[in-house]
């Protein structure tokens, strides 16, 4: 089989960042590809690639992600095998370097899915992965800002971060990171990171380290992996119902956008959508104004990065 890739870094605003999110993720593929182009596992590809976003601070995951409402990072990663079904994912992570190596550990060290908290952290220790403090300055200014629009409007009720973000979605920018592959054996696998919703309740977890929600991956179906709000690929199971699509012979496109305007028409929510389907089609499709992605195939010599991909019934 032709091994690819496709990567995204996060559905939203993006404005002013476009040529570095394309870039990005651009590197991103290019970090994933190096490990296809040898014949190397969906899963090793999956990692670097989301590895690569997690270290660039322009994302919203690992170096650079979104502070929680009391200023604080908790981050969530995740990371699924298509050949096996295995999963590992972790949420509430602090100060790792890569979340998505401390998925990996717990899908192949465990006999667990998820951990949370201090015990991932614990484990990451145990494994000796490397810590790093996650808050950039640009992601302080930006929850500076955000707190002193809300104590602007006379209120300090946490209910209000999604209608204040939902009036400047400048101040969150862009989402979840994520990759999908396919490898020569014919082997697909999913992965994705977070530093989660700008403002969010600490606690919070989104729909990234939950599989079937933020991403699935399954040699019979394809692989996929979502954006956007994580209460809605949480409550309609984004990307298992991708999935599932493809899996009845629905091409990738064709599931993406039904996901995706299943989104916007149910939950009036942001959603983006990568995937794979078993014949090696991609798509990249979603709702909100920009969406950077990335995609590699064996027969280019590099990866070609885009800043939007088919957008579907766009959301303000």
């Amino acid at each position: 089989m032709v091994a690819k890739i496709v990567v995204h870094g996060g559905a939203g605003f993006w404005k002013r960042d476009i040529k570095r999110a394309v870039v990005g993720v651009r590197n991103s593929a290019e970090a994933g590809a190096r490990i296809l182009v040898v014949d190397g596992s969906a899963l090793d590809a999956v990692d670097a690639a989301v590895s690569a976003m997690e270290d660039d601070p322009i994302f919203n995951a690992g170096r650079g992600s979104a502070l929680t409402w009391i200023g604080t990072v908790e981050m969530d990663a995740a990371i699924m095998d298509g050949r096996t079904l295995s999963a590992g994912a972790v949420a509430l992570v602090h100060e790792i370097k890569n979340p998505i190596e401390l998925a990996r550990i717990v899908m192949e060290n465990t006999d667990h899915v998820l951990l949370a908290g201090a015990t991932a952290e614990k484990l990451a220790k145990t494994f000796h992965l490397p810590s790093a403090n996650p808050i950039t300055e640009r992601r302080r200014q930006m929850f500076l800002t955000a707190k002193k629009k809300l104590n602007a409007a006379g209120t300090t009720a946490i209910g209000k971060n999604i209608e204040l973000l939902r009036e400047h979605p400048e101040l969150e920018g862009h989402d979840t990171v994520g990759a999908v592959a396919v490898d020569t054996n014919g082997n697909f696998a999913a992965a994705a990171s977070t530093g989660g919703t700008l403002m969010k309740l600490p606690g919070r977890i989104g729909d990234t380290p939950l599989i079937g929600a933020g991403l699935y991956s399954d040699n019979e179906c394809g692989a996929a992996t979502v954006t956007g709000w994580g209460e809605i690929a949480i409550k309609l199971s984004l990307s298992r119902t991708v999935c599932m699509m493809m899996g009845r012979r629905v091409s990738a496109l064709r599931a993406a956008t039904s996901s995706v305007s299943m989104a916007s028409k149910r939950l009036n929510g942001h959603a983006g959508v990568i995937a794979i389907d078993p014949k090696g089609r991609i798509a990249a499709v979603h709702n909100t104004q920009f969406m950077p992605w990335a995609y590699w195939s064996t027969s280019m010599k590099h990866p070609r990065a885009r800043m939007r991909g088919r957008i579907v019934e766009r959301l303000k």
